[in-house]
C-alpha cells in the first residue's frame, strides 16, 4: 500500500504579535513524528502565507506535489480571499487552528494569533461562492502533539485510506449476479469507481487453460497448511480456480471482484469456489460471492481502512439469550479470519470440505471466526447511501452452522446499542440487500469520514415497532 502523502502549508499574518515561527517549526515537528505513528509522508510548504497573492503561489505549488490530503493551519486569522486558493489546492482538505495559550500561558495582553477565530470564520464561508468546495472541510485544533488532534486525525488517514480505495477501484464482475438476486443488482456510481464486465465462459477457459502441474503445486501448499477431508483431487480443482481468478484480475488490473458463483461454475469446473475466493480475498483483492459488485466495494473500503482482508456474510439466526446475530456465509473467508484451532499447533482453526447443500462437492471453508471487534459496511444505492455497523464477535467456542460462522454482539447500528434484534429489524424493515461487509477492528469514525468523502448518507436506524412500514 502507498504511503499516504499529507501536505501543510501555513497561514501567516504579520500583523499578529504571537511567535508563529515557533508554533510552526512546533506542528512540523509534531506531524513528522505523527507520520510515522500512522504511517504517512508529510510534505510541507516551506514559505508562510501572509496575503493573497501568496497564497496563490502556494495553491500552485500544491497543485503539482500529488497530494492525498491537505493541512491548511490557520497559524494565524485569515480572511477568505487568503483561505479560499488553499482550500482548492487539493481535492480533499483540513483546516487547522492552534490554541492561544501556547506553553501555558494565560489570555492576558494582546491576541497572539485569533487562529481559533479564524478557523470559526473559514468554515462559515464555506456556502460562500467565493470559497465553496465540493468536497467537505474537516475542521482541526489543538497542538499537533495533543490526544484529541492525534485521534481526530488518525480517523482522517484511515478514511482517506478507504477513499483512495474506492476512488481507484476496479472491480471486474465476472458473470453478473446470481440467478433471482435481484436485491444486489446494482451499478456504482462514485467518482473513480471503473466497473468491468466480463462472461463467464472467460472464467471456464481460464480454469481449463491452468496446468495439471500448476494447480497441484497449488493444492499441495494449501493440504500443507490447513486441515482438509475432501479427495486431494477437489482441493486441485479448487486451485485451478483460485488461479484462474487470480488470473483474471491481474490481466485487468483488478482491485476487487464480484463473481456469479453459483450455479454454473460447481458444473463447469467441479468444485465449488468459496474457498478459493476466501485465498484471493486474502492476498488483498476482495473476491464478493453471488455477483455482488456493491458488497466487493465495500470490502474494498473496509480492506483500505483497516489493512486486512474483509470478508462478506449474511445474516442467518438470532440468539435471544445473549442478544448475538449468527454472521455466517458458505465458506468464503480468508483462513486469516479463522479462530485458533482448539488443539493447538500451526495449522489454523479451520478445514476444507464440502458445501453443506452440495453433497460430496467441495472446497468450502469451515471455521469459526476469530474473536474480536468488527465493523459492517455496505454501500447501498450506488453509493449514494451506506449502512455502518458494529459489534463484538466473542464465544468462538459456541455452536453455529457448517461454513464461516460467528456470533455478533453488543452491536450497533452506527454508535447506538440496537442489539441482535434490532440489527435485524432495521435491514428488514429498510428492505436491505442481504449481504454486509465486515472488517477488522473499530472502523465506524473512519466509515462515516469516508461516507462524508464520497456524498454518501448513511442510513440511520429506525426504532423497532410491530406494524408494517410503507
Amino acid at each position: 500500500m502507498n504511503r499516504l502523502r499529507i501536505g501543510f502549508v501555513s497561514v501567516t499574518r504579520p500583523a499578529f504579535k504571537g511567535d508563529t515561527a515557533a508554533a510552526v517549526r512546533r506542528s512540523l515537528a509534531a506531524l513528522e513524528a505523527l507520520a510515522d505513528e500512522l504511517d504517512f509522508e508529510p510534505v510541507a510548504v516551506a514559505a508562510p502565507v501572509a496575503d493573497a497573492a501568496a497564497a496563490e503561489r502556494a495553491a500552485a505549488e500544491l497543485g503539482g506535489l500529488e497530494l492525498d490530503y491537505l493541512l491548511v493551519q490557520l497559524t494565524t486569522f485569515a480572511t477568505g480571499d487568503i483561505v479560499a486558493p488553499l482550500l482548492h489546492a487539493v481535492p480533499h482538505v483540513g483546516a487547522w487552528a492552534l490554541p492561544e495559550r501556547a506553553g501555558g500561558r494565560g489570555p492576558a495582553g494582546p491576541l497572539p494569533l485569533n487562529s481559533l477565530c479564524g478557523l470559526n470564520m473559514t468554515l462559515s464561508m464555506l456556502g460562500h461562492a467565493a470559497v465553496a468546495k465540493d468536497q467537505p472541510v474537516k475542521w482541526f485544533y489543538g497542538e499537533a502533539d495533543d490526544a484529541a488532534f492525534r485521534a481526530r486525525l488518525a480517523v482522517t488517514v484511515a478514511a482517506l485510506r478507504g477513499l483512495l480505495a474506492l476512488e481507484r477501484a476496479r472491480v471486474v464482475a465476472i458473470g453478473g449476479t446470481a440467478p433471482g438476486f435481484y436485491g444486489l443488482d446494482e451499478t456504482p456510481a462514485l467518482a473513480g469507481v471503473q466497473l468491468v464486465r466480463r462472461e463467464l465462459s472467460e472464467l471456464f477457459e481460464r480454469v481449463a487453460a491452468v496446468s495439471d502441474a500448476e494447480a497441484a503445486a497449488r493444492a499441495r501448499r494449501w493440504a500443507e497448511t490447513e486441515r482438509y477431508d475432501v479427495p486431494f483431487e477437489q482441493l486441485r480443482r479448487a486451485a485451478r480456480i483460485d488461479l484462474a481468478l487470480t488470473g483474471m484480475a491481474a490481466q485487468a488490473e483488478a482491485s476487487a471482484l464480484a463473481v456469479r458463483c453459483w450455479p454454473e461454475l460447481p458444473e463447469a469446473c467441479g468444485a465449488m469456489p468459496c474457498a478459493a475466493m476466501g485465498n484471493v480475498s486474502a492476498r488483498e483483492l476482495p473476491a464478493a460471492c453471488e455477483g455482488d459488485v456493491m458488497g466487493a466495494l465495500s470490502m474494498l473500503a473496509l480492506q483500505g481502512i483497516s489493512g486486512e482482508s474483509a470478508i462478506l456474510m449474511d445474516l442467518s439466526d438470532v440468539d435471544p439469550a445473549d442478544d448475538s446475530v449468527l454472521v455466517w456465509h458458505c465458506g468464503n473467508a480468508p483462513v486469516a479470519w479463522a479462530a485458533p484451532a482448539e488443539e493447538g499447533g500451526r495449522r489454523p482453526g479451520s478445514r476444507l470440505t464440502v458445501h453443506f447443500n452440495r453433497d460430496g462437492m467441495g472446497v468450502v471453508r469451515d471455521m469459526r471466526l476469530r474473536p474480536g471487534t468488527v465493523s459492517g459496511f455496505r454501500l447501498l444505492r450506488s453509493g449514494r447511501a451506506a449502512v455502518i455497523v458494529a459489534g463484538e464477535l466473542a464465544r468462538p467456542e459456541k455452536a453455529g452452522f457448517d461454513g464461516v460462522r460467528g456470533w455478533l454482539s453488543g452491536v450497533r447500528w452506527g454508535h447506538e446499542p440496537v442489539g441482535a434484534a434490532g440489527l435485524v429489524a432495521n435491514l428488514l424493515d429498510r428492505r436491505l440487500p442481504h449481504h454486509l461487509a465486515f472488517g477488522r477492528g473499530a472502523l465506524v469514525e473512519p466509515l462515516f469520514e469516508l461516507c462524508a468523502h464520497i456524498g454518501a448518507e448513511v442510513v440511520p436506524p429506525l426504532p423497532r415497532r410491530p406494524y408494517l412500514r410503507s
